[in-house]
């Protein structure tokens, strides 16, 4: 004779294991972005609006100067889905970022392939 707790196969154990599959799935759903596809710690336009900066590395450095120290201080520069340099960074006028963040190494290994050791700094440009 088989239980039906909760009317799920399995009883107690089905339902754990049911509530447990469906609180994982609603924790990767949040994910830390927003509907607009910005994550927390990003820098947005709108926060880039707020200060008097020229370029992006600028813009970073004073708002974000953690990305350029300590071990992200070697991460891997994207501008616009293409690696680069952190010199190219000081000839990107601010007036032409739409976003800039930073991907820790596993998120930029998934997105862009491999050799991103220690993450990422993504700038994305109108």
């Amino acid at each position: 004779m088989r239980s039906r707790v909760f009317g799920i196969k399995g009883g107690v154990p089905g339902a754990v294991a049911l509530l447990t599959l469906l609180g994982g799935l609603a924790c990767a759903s949040a994910g830390g972005e927003g509907s607009t596809g910005t994550r927390r710690g990003d820098i947005t336009r709108e926060e880039l609006e707020t200060v008097s900066v020229d370029d992006a590395m600028e813009a970073i450095s004073l708002l974000r100067p953690q990305w350029m120290r300590g071990r992200s201080s070697a991460a891997t520069i994207v501008i616009n889905g293409q690696r680069s340099t952190r010199d190219r960074l000081a000839t990107v006028p601010v007036g032409s970022i739409v976003r800039i963040a930073f991907m820790s190494a596993a998120d930029a290994t998934t997105r862009f392939g491999t050799g991103f050791f220690e993450g990422a700094i993504v700038v994305t440009l109108r």
